[in-house]
This record gives structure tokens, C-alpha cells and sequence, in this order.
């Protein structure tokens, strides 16, 4: 099973999928992308984000198949 954590004050110390969210288009809507902790954030790729639902399944999919039990969910700065 793989946890959500919304907002957390710290990231866990063990290794995880990060999902960055932030507000965009017209009307505004919550869109993101995900990657590993431990690997390089590319900062998305603007218009194709995916929703927030959607982003979330696929990260939840990817810590799966990475045997991670954790996604991390943050705003984007």
C-alpha cells in the first residue's frame, strides 16, 4: 500500500515520490508532475502537467513499481 501525505512540515528521510502541484490555465485548475527524491526535479513541463488526480494515480503507480510506500505531495515554488 502506498501512503499520500498532503503538505508535510518535512519530507521523510527515507527515499519517495515527490508530486509538486501549482494552480494554472483558465480557469485555474491544481495540475503537477512527481519524481523521486533521491533524483533531479526538471520542474515539470508547464502546459502538460497532469491534474491533480490524475498526477497523484501515476505517482502512487510509480511507487509501486519502485517498491516505495510513499508520496509526498507539495506545493511547487
Amino acid at each position: 500500500m502506498v501512503d499520500v501525505i498532503w503538505m508535510p512540515a518535512t519530507e521523510p528521510s527515507e527515499r519517495h515520490i515527490v508530486v509538486r502541484v501549482h494552480r494554472m490555465g483558465q480557469p485555474p485548475m491544481d495540475k503537477g508532475y512527481f519524481f523521486v527524491s533521491d533524483e533531479t526535479d526538471w520542474k515539470g513541463s508547464g502546459p502538460f502537467d497532469l491534474r491533480l488526480d490524475e498526477v497523484i494515480e501515476r505517482a502512487k503507480s510509480a511507487a509501486r513499481e519502485k517498491g516505495l510506500s510513499c508520496v509526498v505531495v507539495t506545493r511547487a515554488t
